[in-house]
């Protein structure tokens, strides 16, 4: 590229004009990338919980377990599946108000409120989940084995989880100190 190319794109640069239309397009939250991964990752959760309860009563010996212990189960998976929906609409759908200060406040207070409910969730369903695969087990020290190993991957997967909120939050309160 040759001087002359260079300063004619300069000279064209900006020129294009984009309809309201486009404009509210591009700034939309919902097209947001990382909205997109995240939407991505919910659906791959919600079709891996569906099968495990289309699953759980033939493939896990579900028939063979108390009625409580099924319904505990189901029931944490819907709550599991409710929060990541309602957690994935009010990132869709942010709360914006005239003051930006505000908005930040409000927004990393519900974001507590959303790790606080995001946590006992997860909490909820893995509890149920190894009560459900345990119940009527004959342990041995091999099982024993299994069980601590499925009880470490779950506390570092609540500490990541953890970890993440928090940064998500200082995030915010980090914007509402520059403020």
């Amino acid at each position: 590229m040759n001087i002359d190319d260079l300063k004619s794109d300069w000279h064209r640069a900006g020129k294009e004009s984009h309809s309201e239309q486009e404009l509210a397009m591009m700034t939309r939250v919902r097209n947001h990338p990382s909205l997109r991964r995240l939407r991505i990752k919910f659906m791959i959760e919600i079709a891996a919980l569906t099968a495990l309860l289309f699953l759980f009563y033939d493939g896990l010996d579900g028939a063979e377990k108390p009625l409580i212990v099924n319904m505990m189960l189901i029931s944490s998976i819907i709550l599991y599946i409710l929060n990541n929906a309602v957690g994935y609409y009010h990132l869709q759908n942010p709360s914006v108000s005239g003051n930006i200060r505000e908005a930040l406040v409000k927004e990393a207070q519900t974001l507590k409120k959303l790790a606080v409910l995001s946590l006992l969730s997860s909490i909820a369903y893995s509890a149920t989940l190894l009560l459900f695969l345990t119940y009527q087990i004959v342990f041995n020290q091999r099982k024993y084995i299994i069980l601590s190993a499925l009880i470490i991957a779950f506390l570092l997967l609540f500490y990541y989880s953890w970890i993440s909120w928090k940064r998500k939050i200082a995030h915010f309160r980090r914007l509402e100190a520059d403020f």
